[in-house]
């Protein structure tokens, strides 16, 4: 699809290549990057000059720094992976050791010149984990951020079906990972997963426009990003530094793959039949067969040198199939003759390709320039069957995405700049798959006066929906479109009352939202099933047709700015210090250029003249009324601190702590309604055999055939008054911010880094629409204040909106506190196992919406400030995760991967004398596993390896994966009616609590099949 900007980002792209190319440029800070310092020494003093050359053992790429005259050396914007450092002193005297880096660390590793034999034993050495210099591994327990690194080896080797990195995620503390059926979402810290954002080599991937907070996953069964392209990635959960931003609970930041000087390759395939999938326990108490789900995943990937040492390619592409199947049947078996053609069972298919290709070029010591593409496409057939809903119903769940990532690093003797250009589509495209086929509804009605003789008629006594057919309603394209140039500028040679590494960065982005929404824009016809003569006499002459009129698309632009200084100072050999300052700003981040229609105006000046009537005193109406020059939001100011304190100055104890300000944005979705719901007029016309008065109403249409027809219905919904719906956004809506504060200690035992973490935060600003022509008293809105009993004085005619006037709110709030408890030993070769523990404990709380996502509503208060403080509902008190691998004989290895939760809190209604509900205040039933009548979620997942080596030197790999294993039932939904009656103090519901619904997934299995080269 052309956008109206595609022409000026395209020459945008092409300036930003060539000032790229000509520009000094360097690494994306610690987003895909990280840093290696120490000192260098001869003996007991310091070398007071030199060289420290940092060569990728991969690829033959050479970093240079400098040793300064206090000994200290610091290398910013290395790649993640293993390097061999040389430190040459001033008079040729040199020390060398191998270390491998993760992505985010600042490494610390010390070098000595003096020709002592150390004796230190190099058999633990390897390429797996944080670092490893010289069979000591050296972890990361200087830095303030509270982070979790998930290496290559862990995404290869621990159990998963999907194939989804971010399954891993989970590995961090205060992280949760949901599967559904439709969609998997990543939350943190007790916030919706709309606040998390996701890093891939630098390049932001935040959702602008749908829920999720990644883009393309929200209402999708795929992946975001091809498994085989990831090298390793790190979760922020905590105190994570300026330079990240659009977040309020978690950060995510991965690295991907490069070619290296050897040409090596894989291909891999995994398959899991329907009958390896145990069934629902629902599913199967209904006595309904085992639902098909045959899934198969392929791909490959192939990576070398194009000229050795100096450019290397990466390419992979993954394949994922799925096969459904849905039952189209009756629950009013008797009218099965009427629909037999349509009953039965169809495939309903999920396809998914990913493709991901990268140069790599080390121009010179000085110089290096990557180059990425993503291509990412799906679709998922779904929405019909189940019931009685034909396969001609069916959406096709359609997601495209695609991005280019260049970017640019310049080395020079104190600093390193990196420029970045990259551009981001996500397209979000439900279509109904028969959306040129009308649709339908065979209804049964019921008497409109079961105490009068014979059957009395009235349109609106429907008794049941028996079939629905045709085609699909709705269509949609939610497109973001994104080009963002940035610029950071690393110094790590400053000294002034210690030694300081001073980052900063700016950032231009354009953003293109398109949203087009075609709700309910296919005819959709109700039919009466039975045909009786009171009705129409027929079942195939309609009663009634819907349709909304059709609503041009919005395609906003959107400029963001963001800027970044960054100060890690370390004071002394002891003490850290991190400083950073961020702010942002979106010029169009809530319809800024929106102008209030005359007609919404004209709405809201009645309502304010009704006598008797005041908008309540809790909001400005005037607030709400736009002149199309809505300020921007400038106060996106973000102070961030953090500390660290070696307490003995040998990195075994280390105590940390930090405090920020973190601010998110708001979807797009939530804004366009306010330039889309006004429009969006709905029209309902009842057919009657003569017209006129029938059926309990008097403006009925005589059925014409040609009505059936697009161009005789357009003339009909012509002379029909429809109805649109009031959005009003806040003229200085805040965009949700968290403040986050943590204090903690790292222990090391030997290959053992533990640590333990308080953690507290409070978001604010977070937004849901409530109704403004509202009575507060009853929670209602009064007859004299609804549209429809106001008149328009330009037309004469009462407004076409429906009752309520719905204006934004940004006042909820939650509170979260947590304790994180951390154990974690790498896996290496040499020990062959390795374990990682992951404890959270929460208290998480909230008022406003009970709603998570863009499209938060609230009915059963008239504000915010109205409702109670309850349990945030995405939120478990205790949750422990715990993985491992280790490695057995015959080249077999084991790896598993548990997840166990005290249980989501689930809302208790009907508490009695007519009360609100007690929101999200009950708990599930705990079960055992390990400690008694703890856990309400269990799940245990296994994985077994077996390595072939074959003669020519390539490997075969063969798994099998056993994912809850021990079918343990995880319940995701309960009864909820806690009373019979919520009248007085009726009697217990002896069913409160009872199980409804079941959480994937249930126990299955998956074979696979990898060869590499």
């Amino acid at each position: 699809m052309i956008r109206s900007r595609t022409t000026a980002m395209g020459a945008a792209s092409a300036l930003a290549l060539a000032i790229s190319l000509a520009a000094a440029g360097g690494a994306s800070a610690q987003v895909s990057t990280a840093t290696l310092r120490g000192t260098v020494y001869e003996g007991a003093g310091v070398e007071t000059g030199g060289t420290v050359v940092a060569t990728d053992v991969a690829t033959g790429y050479v970093t240079r720094g400098r040793i300064n005259a206090d000994g200290g050396y610091v290398m910013a914007g290395l790649r993640p992976g293993t390097y061999r450092i040389v430190a040459t002193s001033a008079d040729g005297q040199t020390a060398e050791d191998t270390v491998t880096i993760v992505l985010g660390q600042v490494a610390t590793l010390d070098l000595d010149t003096a020709p002592v034999v150390t004796g230190s034993n190099t058999d633990g050495a390897t390429d797996l984990g944080e670092v490893v210099v010289s069979g000591r591994r050296i972890f990361e327990v200087r830095t303030s951020e509270v982070a979790t690194n998930v290496s290559q080896q862990q995404i290869n080797d621990l159990p998963q079906i999907s194939r989804n990195f971010l399954n891993f995620a989970a590995l961090a503390p205060g992280v949760r990972v949901t599967e559904g059926d439709t969609e998997r979402t990543i939350s943190a810290g007790g916030q919706p997963s709309l606040a998390v954002n996701v890093f891939i080599d630098g390049q932001n991937q935040k959702s602008l426009i749908n829920d999720g907070g990644i883009a393309g996953q929200d209402d999708s069964r795929g992946n975001p990003f091809p498994q085989a392209a990831v090298q390793e990635f790190r979760v922020l959960t905590q105190n994570f530094k300026a330079e990240y931003e659009q977040a309020s609970s978690a950060i995510i930041t991965s690295v991907t793959r490069s070619g290296t000087n050897e040409f090596t390759g894989d291909f891999f395939i995994t398959y899991q039949p329907s009958d390896w999938v145990e069934q629902n326990v629902f599913s199967r108490a209904r006595g309904e067969a085992r639902p098909r789900l045959d899934r198969m995943q392929y791909g490959l990937s192939v990576g070398g040198p194009i000229i050795e040492d100096r450019l290397h390619f990466f390419l992979t592409y993954e394949r994922k199939d799925e096969t459904r199947e849905r039952s189209v049947f009756l629950n009013r078996t008797e009218f099965t003759s009427q629909f037999s053609d349509e009953l039965g069972t169809f495939e309903a298919p999920f396809e998914q390709d990913l493709y991901f290709g990268k140069l790599s070029w080390s121009i010179d010591d000085r110089q290096r320039l990557d180059l990425s593409a993503t291509y990412r496409t799906e679709q998922d057939i779904r929405d019909f069957g189940g019931g009685p809903t034909s396969f001609d119903r069916a959406q096709a769940i359609n997601v495209e995405y695609r991005s280019l990532n260049l970017r640019h690093q310049f080395q020079g003797d104190n600093f390193l700049n990196e420029v970045s250009v990259d551009y981001l589509e996500s397209q979000y495209n439900p279509r109904a798959l028969n959306f040129d086929q009308t649709g339908a509804r065979f209804v049964e009605y019921r008497d409109a006066a079961a105490g009068t003789p014979g059957f009395q008629f009235d349109y609106g006594q429907i008794n049941a929906t028996i079939f629905t057919a045709g085609g699909g309603t709705n269509n949609q394209d939610l497109t973001q479109e994104v080009l963002t140039f940035r610029d950071d500028l690393t110094f790590s040679d400053i000294d002034f009352m210690g030694t300081h590494t001073l980052k900063m960065g700016v950032k231009y982005s354009m953003q293109s939202l398109y949203v087009y929404k075609q709700f309910n824009r296919n005819p959709f016809f109700t039919y009466d099933v039975q045909g009786r003569s009171e009705v129409n006499g027929t079942t195939t002459i309609p009663t009634q047709v819907t349709l909304n009129l059709p609503v041009d698309p919005v395609d906003a632009e959107n400029n963001v700015f963001g800027a970044y200084i960054q100060d890690d100072w370390q004071v002394t050999d002891k003490l850290e210090i991190n400083l950073g300052l961020r702010w942002d700003y979106e010029d169009n981040a809530v319809n800024n250029d929106w102008r209030t229609p005359d007609v919404v105006r004209r709405l809201l000046t009645a309502i304010d003249g009704v006598a008797g009537f005041d908008f309540p005193s809790y909001l400005d109406i005037n607030d709400y009324i736009s002149d199309g020059d809505r300020d921007a939001f400038t106060g996106a100011w973000q102070p961030r601190i953090g500390f660290s304190y070696d307490v003995f100055g040998d990195e075994q104890t280390v105590i940390f702590g930090g405090a920020g300000r973190y601010y998110d944005r708001i979807a797009f979705n939530f804004a366009f309604d306010e330039r889309f719901k006004p429009y969006q007029l709905n029209k309902t016309i009842y057919f009657s055999p003569a017209g006129g008065t029938y059926g309990g109403r008097t403006d009925t249409v005589a059925w014409n055939p040609i009505y059936a027809t697009a161009e005789g219905l357009d003339t009909l919904l012509a002379g029909t008054v429809g109805r649109g719906e009031v959005f009003l956004i806040q003229d200085d809506a805040p965009p949700p911010m968290t403040d986050q504060f943590n204090f903690g200690i790292r222990q090391k035992f030997g290959d053992w880094q533990t640590s333990l973490t308080f953690s507290w935060a409070k978001t604010k600003n977070e937004f849901a629409w409530y109704r403004a022509n509202i009575d507060p008293t009853t929670n209602s809105v009064p007859a004299a204040v609804r549209p429809s009993s106001l008149i328009d004085p330009s037309t004469g005619r009462p407004f076409q909106f429906n009752d309520g006037v719905f204006v934004s709110n940004h006042d909820r709030e939650r509170d979260y506190q947590a304790i994180f408890l951390t154990a974690d030993k790498p896996f290496t070769v040499a020990s062959g196992w390795g374990f990682n523990l992951a404890y959270t404990y929460t208290e998480a709380s909230q008022n406003g919406s009970r709603d998570q996502g863009t499209g938060n509503f609230d009915f059963d208060y008239p504000w915010t400030s109205y409702s109670p403080e309850f349990n945030s509902p995405g939120a478990e008190r205790h949750r422990l995760i715990m993985s491992g691998t280790v490695a057995l004989p015959y080249d077999f290895r084991l790896s598993t991967l548990v997840t166990l939760g005290s249980g989501l809190p689930f809302t208790r209604n009907n508490v009695g004398n007519g009360a609100k509900p007690d929101w999200f205040s009950a708990y599930p039933e705990k079960k055992d596993f390990i400690i008694p009548d703890a856990w309400a979620f269990r799940q245990v997942d296994l994985r077994v390896t077996k390595e072939i080596e074959l003669p020519n030197g390539d490997f075969v790999e063969l798994t099998f994966d056993a994912i809850n294993v021990l079918d343990f039932k995880n319940f995701s939904s309960f009864n909820q009616t806690y009373r019979t009656s919520n009248t007085g103090l009726a009697p217990l519901n002896p069913t409160f609590g009872n199980p409804t619904a079941q959480f994937l997934p249930t126990r299955s299995f998956q074979v696979g099949l990898r060869y590499r080269w």
